[in-house]
């Protein structure tokens, strides 16, 4: 025991131990590695890894004050934000923030784009509390051109970007991918109305359209972008109130400021000191330093031109007229190219599905017995209103009210969160779906419990097909079957759009891609076959007299459409995938596919299938194929190269009919009852285009084959597995890559070398 006032002082563990430099020795091992080799010590935890960071040093330590440098010197710029400007540097600067702002539209922080200026900071900081507040100096300028006019252009930028964070921080999106929302401490004057800025801007036009000695050119190049910055900030205003208002003017003014403004970008005069690193300094954040972000004028003014006009062309489906022609339209507008920004995606997930409405008309519930009754149940007494007013609990119609009630409750948001699904990024749209999928198994396995007990209570009679058993149409699974396959081909097609595949699995991928299809088609054959033999019973039983036998004949007939327009679909995506898989196992035979990466060391083609059919695994049905048959089938064993050749040149024969069927079936269901059809509208004009370039890929399939044919034919039959030709597999967004689903190599004539 230690006297109660002793203290035991602890010995230092390393007292003895003296620091040296190991960096020759460290470098000397570090050389033996192979590159892509890691060396990894168990216990050096993410904990040790973060303690590792040194924190004063200016790369990792925003608060770093060099030596020799004070604190007013670290953290002030000697910029003074009243000094008088020329026309030209306001321009300018005017071009400069717009070009900031374009950056954090794309996704970078506001610490690295429009925080960066010194303007901007002495407008936010300190936080005003009034209009007259927000000033660059609290003693004003003497020069109206920064005091009013630039002030004016400053403060509805602002509040342009409160808009658009407000409509995109209350959606769905990926914090670093799609958006960073972090203000670091700082308001963008959300508190004021858009009245304020209004009139700031109106006065700084009048007072710009006053003057005499400022030449008429740059009198005009400020007028634009105040005009500009007025109509921006009022259709960024109207938001989700474009469901009432139907009104694309404003954005359409942008569009036509946007004119002007590029024609007159040269006019400006930058002003690099109005921007500064060291504002970082004094922002609420926990990130090391990072370097400004700039971009081009023509790239920001090219992404202001897509983003109004994304905006307009989305009002083009604000009508809803059905969930087939509502899904293809908001699956073409976000499958352009540059896919829409993040403010136009957000904004379109607020108007698919807002307070259980869609396009704030349309209920959840009536959304989703428009989809049942258009491809499962037309005219089926389980999807009648009425049954909702019945209250007799022992009556039939009462239990089937409840028993789908509680089948709308189940399936409503999955089958919403699919229709939204676009609206993420391309990469993140695809993991979604391999999510997803997971629950839509599990989900047609309850709709098959709900199958059982609707089959009773309705009282459904069986088919019986060529003498075999009883068979019902179980028709809520039949739906969630068909919403699953329909995933199945988009994460596989997804794929070839993303660059997940390496060449040589392009074969394998487009076999399995055929034989999702042929299992599609095969439902969609047992779906039509129930649908037909209950438009029978229903004739039989009713006629085709009374006005309820009409609005039932209008049912089944826009089903039979539907099903009719599907299946040319799913022929030509079968067709086209058998096509270009009988292509590539002739070209991987040779071994004249170029090869990602060599050699394979860690890869076999069982590990590589495993990893792609990862996402199916869990899915019961269809069933995952099991390697050994996947191996026989894609590599076509057993068949030789002419009977391969044979096969690929008649599927894609078959191709290019079924997408000519496809694309004379339109992009819409035409609604009979309409009596002049409106139009072909922009999303209908790049639906088209997509068909059409997939047309171009059949016929670039074409070509290759009978390039194939050909070097076959004058092969040497001593040569053992080798043709005489180069093959090159474009990448994505090139202009040899006709469509980003289909990948068709460019076959040619191997040169000789001289």
């Amino acid at each position: 025991m230690l006297p109660n006032n002793e203290v035991r002082v602890p010995h230092p563990r390393f007292a003895q131990s003296a620091p040296r430099d190991i960096t020759a020795e460290f470098t000397k091992a570090a050389s033996k590695l192979n590159t892509g080799q890691l060396v990894k010590d168990e216990t050096f935890t993410l904990f040790e890894a973060v303690g590792a960071l040194e924190i004063m040093d200016s790369k990792m330590d925003s608060g770093y004050i060099a030596p020799g440098e004070n604190l007013a010197q670290a953290l002030e710029d000697d910029y003074d934000v009243q000094r008088p400007l020329t026309p030209e540097e306001v321009v300018g600067l005017m071009d400069q923030l717009l070009c900031h702002e374009v950056a954090w539209h794309k996704g970078h922080p506001l610490s690295q784009t429009l925080f960066t200026s010194i303007y901007l900071d002495k407008l936010l900081w300190p936080v005003p509390r009034t209009m007259d507040d927000a000033r660059f100096d609290r003693v004003p300028s003497d020069s109206p051109l920064v005091n009013l006019v630039l002030r004016a252009y400053c403060l509805a930028l602002v509040k342009a970007c409160d808009f658009v964070h407000l409509r995109v921080a209350t959606e769905y999106y990926y914090e670093e991918e799609d958006f960073v929302s972090q203000l670091y401490n700082r308001n963008l004057l959300s508190a004021f109305d858009i009245s304020h800025f209004h009139r700031l801007l109106d006065q700084a036009v009048s007072w710009v359209a006053e003057q005499s000695d400022i030449d008429q050119k740059l009198k005009d190049a400020i007028h634009c972008r105040l005009v500009f910055r007025h109509e921006f900030l009022s259709a960024l205003q109207q938001d989700v109130d474009v469901l009432e208002t139907r009104s694309a003017e404003n954005f359409t003014s942008c569009i036509a400021q946007l004119r002007p403004l590029t024609e007159t970008v040269t006019l400006g005069k930058p002003v690099p000191d109005a921007f500064s690193l060291k504002i970082q300094r004094k922002l609420a954040s926990t990130v090391p330093p990072r370097p400004m972000v700039n971009i081009t004028s023509d790239d920001a003014l090219a992404h202001l031109k897509r983003l109004c006009q994304d905006a307009i062309d989305m009002q083009q489906m604000l009508d809803y007229t059905g969930p087939s022609n509502f899904k293809t339209a908001i699956w073409t507008l976000l499958s352009r190219k540059p896919q829409p920004s993040i403010y136009i995606r957000c904004l379109l997930q607020a108007l698919i599905v807002s307070n259980m409405t869609i396009l704030g008309a349309v209920p959840v519930k009536q959304f989703l017995y428009d989809e049942l009754a258009e491809l499962v149940l037309p005219a089926n007494i389980l999807l009648e209103s009425s049954t909702d007013e019945v209250e007799v609990p022992s009556d039939p119609r009462f239990q089937i009210a409840q028993r789908m009630d509680g089948f709308m409750k189940r399936f409503a948001q999955p089958f919403v969160d699919t229709v939204r699904c676009p609206c993420l990024n391309r990469c993140r749209m695809r993991r979604t779906l391999c999510h997803t999928l997971v629950d839509w198994d599990n989900l047609q396995m309850e709709a098959e419990e709900i199958d059982l007990e609707l089959r009773t209570l309705s009282a459904e009679p069986p088919l019986q097909f060529q003498g075999g058993e009883p068979t019902w149409s179980f028709p809520l699974s039949s739906w969630a079957y068909h919403q699953k396959l329909v995933q199945f081909r988009l994460i596989l097609q997804m794929g070839f759009e993303l660059s997940i595949y390496s060449p040589e699995e392009l074969p394998g991928m487009y076999w399995y891609l055929s034989h999702i299809c042929s299992t599609h088609l095969g439902h969609i054959d047992r779906i039509r076959t129930f649908t037909v033999a209950a438009r029978k019973r229903d004739l039989m039983s009713t006629g085709d007299r009374s006005g309820s036998s009409s609005q039932k004949a209008s049912a089944f007939h826009r089903s039979f459409h539907a099903l009719e327009r599907l299946t040319t679909h799913i022929i030509a995506v079968d067709a086209f995938a058998i096509a270009l898989h009988a292509l590539y196992v002739v070209l991987a035979r040779h071994n004249v596919l170029p090869s990602a990466s060599s050699p394979q060391a860690y890869s076999t083609d069982r590990l590589r299938y495993e990893i792609r059919m990862k996402p199916f695994i869990p899915i019961t049905l269809p069933e995952l194929v099991p390697y050994e048959e996947y191996q026989r089938e894609a590599g076509l064993e057993g068949d030789s190269d002419a009977t391969i050749l044979e096969r690929a040149s008649k599927a894609i024969t078959e191709a290019r009919k079924a997408w000519e069927a496809t694309l004379a079936n339109g992009a819409f269901i035409d609604d009979p009852s309409a009596p002049n059809q409106p139009p072909p509208s922009a999303i209908e004009e790049d639906w088209k285009r997509d068909v059409k370039n997939t047309m171009r890929a059949c016929i670039g399939t074409s070509l290759a084959v009978e390039a194939a044919k050909k070097a076959l034919s004058t092969a040497s039959p001593t040569e053992d597995k080798s043709l005489n030709l180069e093959v090159i597999v474009p990448e994505v967004g090139s202009k040899s890559r006709w469509h980003d689903w289909w990948v068709v190599p460019q076959v040619s004539e191997k040169k000789s070398k001289v």
